[in-house]
Parts: C-alpha cells; structure tokens; sequence
C-alpha cells in the first residue's frame, strides 16, 4: 500500500488557515478601528471644552397641600395597602 505524504500536506494546509485567520483578523481590526473613527467624528468630540451642560429639572409642584409628606409612605402610619390614595394614614 502506498501512502501519500500527509505531513506535508497537513502542513500545508495548516500554514494556509493560519494565513486566512489571520487576514481575517487583521481585517477585522481595520474595520472596527474605521468604523470607531466614523461614529466619533458624527457624535463629534466630548471634551472638557465642549459645552455640554447637564441640566437639572425643575422639581415638579406638590398636588394640594404641604410639600412635606405628599406622597405615599411618608405618612405616620402609612404601611403597604391600597396602591391608590392620598398616602394619609389610616383611621
């Protein structure tokens, strides 16, 4: 029985995958690299020198009656009932 020469062969096509992966790797960097340089030009540049200011919102008016103890819980009390009312404690 004649046998071919494998080790060469399986060398050979190891090299050759090796080389594929490779290129394929190195083509994948690029892109993501290309496309990380993209997105930061369109969302432009978040420095210290940018006018970026966050803005706090406004709290919002209390519904009839005293800020303090206006929601639900808050009320001496007040466990956990009902999900609707006024959060006033119980009789």
């Amino acid at each position: 029985m004649d046998e071919p020469p494998r080790p060469q062969d399986d060398t050979r096509d190891n090299k050759r995958a090796f080389r594929w992966g490779a290129m394929a790797v190195i083509l994948l960097i690029v892109l993501v690299l290309g496309y990380n340089l993209v997105s930061y030009e369109r969302a432009g540049p978040l420095g210290p020198g940018t006018n970026m200011e966050q803005v706090t919102p406004k709290p919002a008016p209390s519904e009839g009656g005293s800020a303090a103890g206006a929601g639900p819980g808050t009320g001496a009390g007040s466990g956990t009932g009902a999900a609707t009312g006024t959060g006033a404690p119980r009789p």
